[in-house]
């Protein structure tokens, strides 16, 4: 063989294996971003529903009405299996524990005032609080933490929360015309 016919043969082999060797870094790193985007989405869902089953916890004591677990365990389903750091998975273990504590303090009536509502809240805020951070930390990567959740209640001079007013009660529901009376 001439020395052209080898510069041509290892030429053409020298593009085929960088075409190759291309196309296999980039099909892993979308992976590694499809699996990163999964992450956050399945955290999204763990806090959208850890919101959800906090009001929902709520209803349950204040007008003993039936929690839906469903939207919960699926989200815990999905963490379980997407999360790849157990930090993230013990996180969401931890609410969904409170979760359950508080939901059989309300069945036994222990949670029976203001006074004791908040302070089950604040217990579930604190590990929501947790959870994200520990999302933001081993998910996202962030090395910010936040301080508290971005919930702001409005007080009134009795304590949380202010009852509606009869003017913002709509007559034919009773529910609250604005806002959540939760």
């Amino acid at each position: 063989m001439t020395t052209s016919l080898w510069l041509a043969l290892i030429s053409s082999f020298s593009r085929l294996a960088g075409v190759a060797l291309g196309a296999a870094l980039t099909g892993q790193a979308q992976r590694r971003q499809w699996t990163r985007d999964r992450q956050v989405g399945a955290c999204t869902a763990i806090v959208v529903q850890s919101t959800r089953v906090q009001l929902a916890l709520r209803q349950q004591w204040r007008r003993a009405q039936r929690v839906d677990w469903a939207p919960w365990n699926e989200a815990l389903a999905e963490i379980s299996l997407i999360v790849a750091t157990p930090a993230g998975v013990e996180a969401a273990g931890e609410m969904d524990e409170l979760f359950w504590q508080n939901s059989e303090m309300v069945v036994r009536g222990e949670l029976n005032d203001e006074t004791a509502w908040e302070a089950a809240s604040q217990r579930m805020e604190a590990a929501r609080l947790n959870f994200i951070n520990t999302a933001k930390r081993h998910v996202i990567g962030s090395r910010s933490r936040l301080n508290r959740l971005p919930i702001r209640r409005p007080q009134s001079p009795d304590g949380w929360p202010a009852s509606p007013s009869p003017a913002t009660l709509n007559s034919t529901t009773g529910e609250s015309g604005g806002g959540s009376n939760l």
